[in-house]
């Protein structure tokens, strides 16, 4: 009987000490991160990486270069000098329109001559058939310069003419006639048909005038004319 007591005492220690040897190797194990067993309640802490914003993309439009600036030279409206030369030689009368030119030159009596050409950076440069020539600088309200008529240098200043005042011409094939109309109301002309002589009376509200007895038509000279 007391061998068995003691049998069982000793058991009784030998499970006691077994179970504190096993304990404590748990302990050990789970505080080194070693074991295998997982600590209940400990909530398991998961690394999520956080996504990097993608940045809207950026519409872009294609670069169209502006349009080339134009710069197409506007119509020139017609515009007439009229005037006396200087020495009062002869009456001068210059129109103008779209880069081009028309002068006429007359005495009233038998000379004169008819010039056309170019005009440019307000300088005119005119020519007639028969060598006569006129230059001149244009403003705004006057024009200066010079013709030739029949191997005479005459000088000018003349100024701007408002309608009925202006150049005037009728052709056909018995002639010519041109008219100067001036700012009073004067008229200086020549009707050459083979024989210069002074111009009839132009009718300015009619646009006509009699030769002979026979009615001719006169139509305003504005400068981008050519005969």
């Amino acid at each position: 009987m007391v061998t068995l007591a003691a049998t069982a005492v000793g058991l009784v220690g030998l499970l006691v000490v077994n179970s504190i040897v096993v304990g404590n190797s748990t302990s050990n194990s789970n505080s080194n991160g070693t074991g295998n067993s997982t600590q209940i309640g400990s909530p398991t802490r998961t690394d999520t990486a956080t996504p990097t914003p993608t940045p809207a993309a950026t519409k872009t439009e294609p670069l169209t270069p502006p349009p080339g600036r134009t710069t197409a030279p506007p119509a020139q409206r017609p515009v007439v000098y009229v005037g006396k030369t200087t020495e009062r030689e002869a009456t001068v009368a210059i129109a103008l329109k779209s880069g081009r030119g028309v002068a006429y030159v007359c005495d009233g009596r038998r000379l004169e001559a008819w010039l056309t050409g170019t005009f440019r950076d307000d300088k005119v440069a005119l020519r007639s058939r028969t060598g006569e020539r006129l230059v001149a600088a244009v403003g705004a309200k006057s024009a200066t310069g010079f013709v030739t008529l029949h191997g005479r240098t005459l000088r000018f200043a003349i100024g701007v003419a408002g309608p009925p005042a202006g150049l005037y011409r009728s052709a056909n094939r018995s002639g010519t006639i041109g008219w100067i109309v001036l700012p009073d109301g004067s008229q200086v002309g020549i009707d050459n048909d083979g024989t210069p002589a002074a111009a009839p009376r132009l009718d300015l509200g009619r646009g006509v005038a009699s030769v002979g007895g026979v009615q001719v038509t006169a139509r305003p000279i504005t400068g981008d004319e050519t005969f």
